[in-house]
C-alpha cells in the first residue's frame, strides 16, 4: 500500500504541477494520475478499493467546504437568480438526460443519477476564470454564480435519492422518498439546533485557547460527526458534511474554518478523482468516439443553450445570457461525486459510466478556452450587446460632459458609498463606476450618479471624463482587478492621483508599481485609527499623534508593517513579505564579534533593533559588534529570515 500511495504522490506532484503552470484545474491532474495508475493502462493500483475509501472521506470534506461557502443573506440576496435561473436550469438539464437516458436504454433511476451529474457546472473552473478576467461581478457573472450556488443546494436531494432509487423496490417509492425527505428535514433540524445550541459555545471556548492543533480536531470531529448523523439515519455521509459547513457558516469562525479544513479537502479529494481516474478506460474515446463526442456536446452545448435561454426569458438581454452559458457549459467536480454514488450503490455498471466520465473530463478541458474568448463570442453571436456597452459608455459620456475636478469612484460597495457620503458632505462631485446590477438598480433609485461600467476599460474612464477629474479612488476587493484598473488609469492620465484600497499590505508594493499614487490597506489603517483614539484618550496632543501617524503613511506604512505571526496569520497563497523575528546570539554563534555591517544577510532583511543587557535600541549603527546574549528584531519574508538565521549560526 505504501508503495502504491508513494507512485500516486508523486505524479500528483508533477501532474498538479504541470496543469497548474497550463492554467488547467487540477482536477483533470488528478484525473490523469489515475487513468495512468489504474488497470486500464499502467496497472500501479492493486487495492484500489482500500484508495476509494479513503477517497469516500474527500466528499465528505468537498461537501464540508461546499456548505461553508452557502450563506444564508447571500441566497435571500440572489434568491431570483438562485432559486429562478438556477432552479429552472436543473431541473430542465436533469429532465432532458433523464428523457434522452431513457431512449438510449437506460431505466429512468440510472438516467437520474446521469442527469444529475450532468446537470452541475464547476465551481472551481467558473469561479476561479471569472476572477482572473475581472469578471465575477459583472452581470453574467452574478448569473453565472447564482446559477453555481443552486447547483450547490440541489446536490444535497441527489445524494438522497440516489441510494433510493438503486434499492430494489417491489411497490411504490413515494413511502420510501416521504420516509427519506423526513429524515433529512430531522437531521437538519438536529444539526441547525445543535449548532446553535451546542457547537457555537463550544468552537468560541476552542478558539479561546489559542490552539490551533484543537480548532483543526473540533472541526474534522463536527464534520465527520454530522456525517455520521445522516449515515445512520440511511442518508449518504456528504449531506451532513454538507449541513454542518452551513451550520458553522453562520458562526464568526468561518473563513478559519476553511483555512484549517482545505489541506484535508484538498488531499482526500485528490485521492477521490485518482480513485475515478482508475476506473476511466481512456480507449473508450478511441473505440467509441462518437457516443463520447455526441455526449460532450450534448453536455457542453445543451447545458449552455438551456441557461441562455433561461436567463434571457428571465429578462436578461442575449449577450448576457450567451455569456452565462458559456461560462457554466461544462462538467463538474460534484458530477463526478454522484457518479461514482451511483456506481457504488449498482445504479450504473462502470461500463456504462465510462462515455459520461469521458464527456465530463472533455468538457472542463475544453471549457477553461471557452470561457476565456467568452466576450468575443457573445459580441459575434449578439450584436445588440455590442449595441448596449455602447449605451452604457454613453450614458455615462452625458453624465460626465459637464462635470470637472471631479472624483471617479471605481466601485460602490460599502467602502465606495461610504466615501461618496463624504463628497456628498463637502459637494464634491464625483461618479461611480459599478458592474454589480442590483447594486446599481438600488443606488440609481436613491439618487446616487452610479452607472454601469467596467473601470479595466480605457473607453470607460475616458467617458467619465478622467482627462478632467481631481482624482481616482479604487475600492474593489480583488487585488487582480484594482492592478488592471490602476494600470489602465496611469496610462491615460499619468498625474492623476490614484487612491487603492486594499485589505491588507501583502500586496501593496505591487499596487504602487502598477502606479497607484497611495495604497490604503484596511488592516493597518484600522490599527492606526485605534492608536489615535488611544493616545488621545491618555491625553497626548492631537498634533503629536497627527504627524505620527502622518509619517507613517507618508512612509508606506514602513515602520509598522512588520509584525511577529502567529500560525493564523499565515497565507500560503499570498506569503506576507513582513515577518519580524527575535534571534538570539548564543556563545559560539559565527556572528559573535562580528559587527552589523559586515553580516551578508542585509540585502535581504532589515534589522529593526536590538536589544542588550534589557535595552533595547530602535536601528542600531551598522559598526556596532554583536555580543552573546545579544536579541536581534529582523524584517523579512520567512524564507529570507531562515537564511539569516542560518547566516547568524554558523556563517553560511
Amino acid at each position: 500500500m505504501l508503495n502504491e500511495i508513494l507512485i500516486l504522490l508523486f505524479f500528483s506532484v508533477v501532474s498538479v504541477a504541470i496543469f497548474r503552470q497550463l492554467n488547467f484545474p487540477s482536477v483533470l491532474g488528478y484525473l490523469l494520475v489515475g487513468m495512468l495508475a489504474g488497470e486500464h493502462a499502467f496497472g500501479w493500483i492493486h487495492d484500489s478499493h482500500a484508495i476509494e475509501q479513503i477517497a469516500e472521506i474527500g466528499v465528505v470534506f468537498l461537501l464540508f467546504t461546499i456548505g461553508l461557502e452557502v450563506s444564508i443573506p447571500r441566497l435571500i440576496a440572489m434568491r431570483k437568480i438562485v432559486f429562478g435561473i438556477g432552479s429552472i436550469q436543473v431541473m430542465v438539464s436533469t429532465v432532458s438526460t433523464i428523457v434522452l437516458g431513457i431512449w438510449m436504454g437506460l431505466s429512468w433511476q440510472a438516467a437520474f443519477a446521469v442527469g444529475g451529474a450532468l446537470a452541475m457546472s464547476s465551481t472551481a473552473i467558473a469561479v476561479k476564470l471569472l476572477t482572473e478576467q475581472r469578471e465575477l461581478h459583472s452581470r453574467h457573472g452574478h448569473i453565472a454564480l447564482g446559477i453555481l450556488l443552486f447547483q450547490d443546494l440541489a446536490v444535497v436531494p441527489f445524494l438522497v435519492l440516489i441510494p433510493i432509487f438503486a434499492a430494489p423496490e417491489t411497490g411504490s417509492m413515494l413511502p420510501t422518498i416521504t420516509m427519506a425527505l423526513a429524515k433529512g428535514a430531522f437531521a437538519f433540524a438536529v444539526i441547525f439546533y445543535a449548532g446553535q445550541y451546542l457547537v457555537r459555545p463550544a468552537i468560541r471556548w476552542v478558539a479561546s485557547s489559542h490552539s490551533s492543533e484543537l480548532f483543526t480536531l473540533f472541526i474534522l470531529f463536527i464534520a465527520l460527526v454530522a456525517a455520521w448523523l445522516t449515515w445512520q439515519l440511511g442518508l449518504s455521509l456528504a449531506m451532513g458534511a454538507f449541513l454542518a459547513g452551513i451550520m458553522l457558516a453562520e458562526t464568526e469562525y468561518q473563513h478559519h474554518v476553511e483555512i484549517e479544513i482545505r489541506p484535508f479537502r484538498d488531499i482526500l479529494m485528490g485521492l477521490f478523482f485518482i480513485s475515478v481516474g482508475t476506473q476511466f478506460d481512456w480507449a473508450i474515446m478511441v473505440n467509441d468516439p462518437i457516443t463520447v463526442g455526441v455526449l460532450t456536446i450534448g453536455l457542453m452545448v445543451g447545458k449552455g443553450l438551456a441557461i441562455m435561454i433561461i436567463t434571457h426569458f428571465a429578462g436578461f438581454e442575449k449577450g448576457v445570457a450567451i455569456r452565462s452559458g458559456l461560462v457554466l457549459g461544462q462538467g463538474s467536480e460534484f458530477g463526478f461525486a454522484l457518479l461514482a454514488l451511483a456506481l457504488v450503490t449498482g445504479l450504473l455498471d462502470i461500463e456504462m459510466s465510462q462515455p459520461i466520465i469521458a464527456a465530463i473530463v472533455i468538457s472542463m478541458a475544453i471549457s477553461p478556452i471557452i470561457i476565456r474568448h467568452n466576450e468575443a463570442i457573445a459580441n459575434y453571436f449578439a450584436s445588440d450587446y455590442v449595441s448596449h456597452h455602447r449605451e452604457a459608455e454613453s450614458n455615462i459620456e452625458q453624465a460626465c460632459k459637464n462635470l470637472s475636478d471631479h472624483v471617479i469612484l471605481c466601485g460602490f460597495g460599502r467602502t465606495g458609498q461610504n466615501l461618496a457620503q463624504f463628497l456628498k458632505r463637502l459637494n464634491i462631485p464625483f461618479i461611480a463606476l459599478e458592474l454589480n446590477p442590483e447594486l446599481i438598480g438600488e443606488a440609481w433609485d436613491a439618487g446616487e450618479p452610479v452607472y454601469y461600467g467596467d473601470s479595466s476599460r480605457p473607453e470607460t474612464l475616458n467617458h467619465a471624463g478622467i482627462d478632467r477629474a481631481k482624482a481616482l479612488v479604487i475600492s474593489f476587493p480583488e487585488v487582480i482587478v484594482s492592478q488592471h484598473i490602476t494600470r489602465t488609469a496611469r496610462e491615460l492620465c499619468p498625474g492623476l492621483p490614484l487612491i487603492v484600497r486594499t485589505r491588507d499590505d501583502r500586496h501593496l508594493e505591487q499596487l504602487l508599481e502598477s502606479g497607484a499614487s497611495e495604497v490604503v490597506p484596511d488592516t493597518i489603517e484600522s490599527s492606526m485609527m485605534l492608536a489615535q483614539h488611544t493616545l488621545a484618550k491618555l491625553g497626548l496632543d492631537q498634533e503629536a499623534i497627527d504627524e505620527m501617524l502622518g509619517d507613517a503613511r507618508q512612509s508606506q506604512y514602513a515602520r509598522i508593517r512588520a509584525f511577529f505571526h502567529s500560525d493564523e496569520d499565515i497565507n500560503f497563497e499570498a506569503p506576507d513579505a513582513h515577518h519580524m523575528r527575535s534571534i538570539e546570539i548564543l556563545p559560539n554563534y559565527h556572528a559573535e564579534g562580528l559587527s552589523i555591517e559586515s553580516l551578508n544577510c542585509l540585502d535581504k532583511i532589515n534589522i529593526i533593533a536590538l536589544r542588550r543587557n534589557q535595552v533595547s535600541s530602535d536601528d542600531p549603527l551598522p559598526e556596532v559588534v554583536l555580543q552573546a546574549g545579544d536579541v536581534l528584531v529582523i524584517e523579512g519574508t520567512p524564507d529570507d529570515i531562515q537564511s539569516a538565521e542560518i547566516e547568524l549560526m554558523c556563517g553560511l
